[in-house]
């Protein structure tokens, strides 16, 4: 990113921001958390790591010997190789592809591998914030005020499991001590009071609302 480049051109979206628009946060989605959670890739893992012994079994059973029997998973070679490598690109492509943008108006998903694509949506049609807190990364959701939504096909993998009805816009895979969701919710208790913002771990962190008089509370 260059001094002389704005900001918005900088982290990839069509146009400079309106006057006045300030960007709070960006960040992009990690590479390691999207093969983890994302494309499962443990349980991949352990999927051919289960299938590698139907070979084993089978040449064990017909008398081969030793060394055919430990090589015998490299028959399956032809079918996971393609597999593993389709599945860790596209994590790749994803992380690469993949910006996360907060603004005092807006957040932006600019996202799309083979077609980029923005979504804005307004810090106002945010009626929750919820953080969930994995082992090595954190998922940021965002719950739209109905009857607001967006297109699940148009978010995904941006988006909670398989809400088609009302899709939940995500920021995946961010990086664990990322400051997103306080900024998140000052910024949306800035422009839209009534924001809840609700931790995995509530007993660990503080739930901030803001009620109707518009003063905040902070809840432990």
């Amino acid at each position: 990113m260059t001094s002389e480049e704005p900001i918005a051109i900088a982290l990839g979206l069509p146009g400079p921001l309106p006057d006045g628009e300030r960007v709070l946060w960006h960040g992009n989605p990690q590479r390691a958390a999207l093969l983890r959670y994302l494309f499962r890739w443990p349980l991949l893992s352990a999927y051919f790591a289960v299938f590698a012994l139907l070979p084993i079994l089978a040449t064990a059973r017909a008398g081969g010997s030793l060394a055919q029997v430990v090589f015998s998973p490299l028959l399956l070679l032809p079918l996971a190789l393609p597999v593993a490598l389709a599945v860790f690109a596209s994590a790749v492509l994803l992380a690469r592809t993949s910006t996360y943008i907060v603004t005092d108006r807006r957040v932006v998903l600019q996202v799309g591998v083979a077609f980029t694509r923005t979504v804005n949506i307004p810090l106002a049609l945010i009626a929750d914030v919820s953080a969930r807190e994995r082992a090595r990364a954190l998922d940021i959701a965002l719950k739209l005020r109905r009857p607001n939504k967006i297109a699940w096909f148009a978010l995904w993998p941006h988006a909670r499991g398989l809400q088609f009805a009302h899709p939940v816009p995500m920021m995946r895979g961010l990086p664990i001590d990322s400051p997103v969701g306080g900024i998140l919710v000052d910024a949306i208790m800035q422009a839209a009071p009534g924001i809840r913002y609700k931790p995995t771990r509530e007993e660990e962190a503080a739930v901030a609302s803001v009620p109707a008089n518009g003063r905040t509370q902070q809840h432990v």
